[in-house]
């Protein structure tokens, strides 16, 4: 099993983390080749990318986040003989563009997908549940225990009211395959409402109210812990899913000093469905505890994967 660096090697193993750039060169020095030849064996594969593109890649001045270039690198990968995502785990966290955020999401459909096994608990509302409120931040911490297991998230989320008379917001859970079912929600900022549990979809889904009215524009902060039991098998990933732009996400894990993973890796995906786009390796912390943090979230997925020794 892989231990963590003592304390005071730990800051110097950070600094030496290596980058994208870094990495691109090394496998190339390897190789032995010129930007030209791999850009002719690119193209081979039916991929054109120029050669100031792959200059700035391996410079670290620029990255790859276009479909075409984020296929480029995966052909990269085969033609440096490096493994599969060896760079794109690398890639640094996607950077915000676009105009600012507006209160438009998605709907369920686009975000979960046609046949979301979601529809069965939410009825009517999958389409545009939750919308007479707007998230605006979300904090998420996530506990690991010895035996590997995802046993608590902690969540604490500022909403706003987009129309008068908000008292409530829907909050809903999924499990994967070998997960269990939340055994109890504690809700410390506001009351639990009614909830409802589909074990074969495999989804909760719970409503929290306010304790008051929200007229139009007016805040409120939900929190609450989603407590869980013991699961068949190590617990491998968590992600939130937004369907409306969101200002700010802080996810955390924090894992028990005697199981530490051997490698996180944050992403995101576009839809539930999609495959991931971009990942970043993270770190552990001195109190075992890796994070990402990503600011004007566009609707879709964002979540932290680990694999185990």
């Amino acid at each position: 099993m892989t231990r963590f660096p003592p304390p005071e090697d730990r800051s110097r193993a950070g600094q030496h983390e290596e980058t994208f750039g870094a990495a691109l060169r090394a496998a190339i020095s390897k190789r032995d080749l010129t930007l030209d030849r791999i850009r002719s064996r690119l193209a081979a594969r039916g991929v054109e990318i120029s050669l100031a593109t792959l200059s700035y890649w391996q410079q670290g001045r620029s990255r790859p986040e276009r479909p075409k270039s984020l296929r480029a690198l995966r052909e990269l990968e085969a033609i440096l003989n490096l493994r599969p995502n060896a760079l794109f785990d690398l890639l640094d966290a996607p950077k915000p563009r676009g105009r600012p955020l507006a209160t438009n999401g998605v709907t369920g459909r686009h975000l979960y997908g046609e046949d979301s096994p979601m529809r069965r608990i939410l009825g009517g509302s999958f389409e545009r549940f939750n919308e007479g409120v707007l998230p605006l931040t979300l904090s998420e911490t996530c506990t690991v225990d010895a035996t590997r297991s995802l046993r608590r998230i902690t969540t604490t989320q500022v909403l706003r009211a987009v129309r008068d008379n908000q008292d409530r917001f829907l909050y809903v859970h999924g499990v994967d395959e070998g997960d269990v079912m939340p055994s109890e929600i504690r809700v410390r900022s506001g009351t639990l409402g009614e909830v409802r549990i589909d074990h074969e979809a495999g989804f909760l889904a719970a409503e929290i109210h306010f304790g008051r009215s929200l007229a139009r524009n007016e805040t409120a902060i939900v929190e609450y812990d989603t407590v869980l039991g013991e699961s068949a098998i190590p617990s491998r990933t968590h992600e939130h899913r937004f369907r409306t732009p969101v200002h700010a996400f802080l996810l955390r894990v924090r894992f028990d000093p005697t199981a530490p993973p051997a490698r996180c890796v944050g992403y995101f995906r576009p839809t539930v469905p999609a495959a991931a786009k971009q990942r970043q390796r993270l770190i552990p912390d001195a109190s075992h505890t890796v994070h990402t943090f990503v600011p004007k979230c566009t609707p879709g997925v964002y979540g932290m994967s680990w694999r185990w020794e």
